[in-house]
């Protein structure tokens, strides 16, 4: 199970990378036009959100049911820098970074016109895009990537 779940983790960033940044163009592209925020683009929005709480909820049962005892370790788990960022740097920002999108997707949901529903989603999956940019672990991503 635990393997199931770290090889799904480890491959879930490869789709939800590519979804986010199809999401962020093409809301980008009703929010500065007259295009219009179809259902088509709500629903890709949902998918986003989706595989984000999908991405996160595997994160967080491979750090508290697999991992659990380099987290008990607080001693050991601020003082080495490599573990510190794997299990507790990065999944707080993911987190943060979860909360951001959440937040996005019920902006859009109540703005009035597709500008601001379209303009919620950019600033908000946006930023937390930049979060995930910022705490993903590129060199496992990208050894993934070439293998």
């Amino acid at each position: 199970m635990q393997t199931g779940l770290l090889h799904l983790h480890g491959f879930l960033p490869f789709i939800f990378l590519l979804l986010m940044l199809v999401v962020l163009v093409q809301n980008f592209l009703v929010w500065k036009s007259d295009k219009a925020f179809t259902r088509s683009l709500a629903r890709q929005n949902r998918i986003a959100v989706v595989l984000t709480h999908l991405q996160v909820t595997i994160g967080l049962i491979i750090l508290f049911v697999y991992r659990r005892q380099l987290i008990l370790d607080m001693g050991n788990l601020t003082s080495n820098k490599a573990i510190r960022e794997t299990y507790l740097e990065h999944p707080v920002i993911m987190i943060i970074a979860a909360v951001l999108i959440t937040i996005g997707s019920a902006k859009s949901k109540r703005g009035t016109t597709d500008a601001e529903k379209a303009k919620s989603v950019v600033v908000w999956f946006g930023s937390a895009l930049v979060l995930i940019a910022y705490a993903m672990p590129w060199e496992k991503f990208l050894t993934r990537a070439g293998a």
